[in-house]
């Protein structure tokens, strides 16, 4: 047995595969509101209406957005091989900066997350997710959702250290945004 997220176990795939089924049919039913567009508005931070309809006419809820937007923020936190308390406490402030409460679904998923590294399964949803987002957004809202995503993983690998190292980026962390940064930027590109 390994601890390499990328090689998800029978179980593991199981548990990521049955979760992901229960969100996507409870959140699929919610979207399209004009409740679930002014959630779209308040969990992305963003107040473009364009991006917001573009993810509108996608169907994507505010909760099915921001489990597998944290996956990049989750990652960079379990860079150095543990999610500390200084970045959970970073990514719990983003989740509720977006709206996120305590009694969410999004919050229970990234409780998960943050206990336990998401397995290679929940990157690759994560990839392919993020895939499908950008090949329907146009190139200017692709390039606004990837600044955003870069401003929160900077935020959650400034969360950590000790002493001098406060408010720094490692290695790792700075390996990891740029790894995550270079997968958005490869699907937002057009053919």
């Amino acid at each position: 047995m390994t601890d390499d997220p990328s090689t998800p176990t029978h179980e593991t795939a199981r548990y990521f595969a049955e979760l992901e089924a229960r969100i996507v049919q409870r959140l699929h039913a919610e979207a399209g509101s004009a409740e679930a567009r002014a959630a779209l508005v308040r969990s992305t931070g963003v107040e473009d209406p364009r991006l917001i309809d573009e993810l509108c006419k996608l169907g994507i809820t505010a909760d099915e957005l921001i489990c597998l937007r944290f996956i990049p923020l989750v990652l960079v936190a379990w860079a150095e091989d543990s999610a500390d308390a200084e970045e959970r406490e970073a990514i719990h402030a983003e989740a509720k900066k977006l709206g996120i409460g305590e009694d969410s679904t999004a919050w229970l998923v990234l409780e998960t997350w943050l206990q336990k590294r998401p397995p290679g399964l929940g990157v690759d949803a994560w990839k392919r997710y993020t895939r499908g987002i950008m090949k329907k957004l146009t190139l200017n809202a692709a390039n606004r959702l990837i600044h955003l995503t870069e401003k929160q993983m900077i935020a959650v690998a400034k969360a950590s250290g000790e002493g001098a190292d406060l408010g720094k980026v490692s290695h790792k962390e700075s390996l990891m945004i740029d790894r995550l940064l270079t997968i958005m930027h490869e699907q937002a590109e057009r053919p």
